[in-house]
């Protein structure tokens, strides 16, 4: 009766029950995750919004921000408060405006806009107020770096 069976079939017998029990193993052992990845994939389909396919540094939405941890923007406020020592030294230098100075401050700031409403804009405003006292009558008071970001 055994000299009935080729190889192919037998192998072939045995790789689909083989498949069979991996496939209930996996649903039986991984069914919650399955669940999630199906209600995923449901909430990405009813999604009307189009996709922007090119990334940009500057569109972070609140829930982003939210969700960035404050390690993460120490990087970025050292760059600005280093980046607005230098200009405050060159403004000094070359006797810059009080309005001039300000605008460049705010374009500066501009280009960090994740640091707005963490304890670094704090800290990114003494470091404007410091370094401005230090220029003498063309420095700025607290009012004038509030109204910079």
């Amino acid at each position: 009766m055994l000299s009935s069976f080729s190889w192919a079939s037998y192998l072939m017998v045995a790789a689909l029950l083989i498949g069979i029990y991996y496939c209930i193993v996996i649903v039986r052992h991984y069914r919650r995750d399955i669940g999630k990845l199906s209600s995923s994939r449901k909430r990405d389909d009813n999604d009307d919004e189009p996709i922007n396919p090119q990334l940009s540094l500057f569109d972070d939405t609140p829930e982003d921000l939210c969700q960035v941890n404050p390690a993460d923007l120490f990087t970025p406020a050292l760059g600005l408060a280093a980046r607005i020592r230098e200009t405050l030294n060159k403004a000094a230098t070359e006797q810059y405006s009080k309005a001039g100075l300000i605008l460049i401050l705010r374009k500066l700031i501009a280009e960090y806009p994740v640091l707005k409403g963490t304890p670094f804009q704090v800290a990114i405003n003494n470091v404007i107020l410091t370094e401005s006292k230090a220029m003498g009558a063309a420095g700025l008071d607290e009012g004038d770096v509030d109204l910079l970001w």
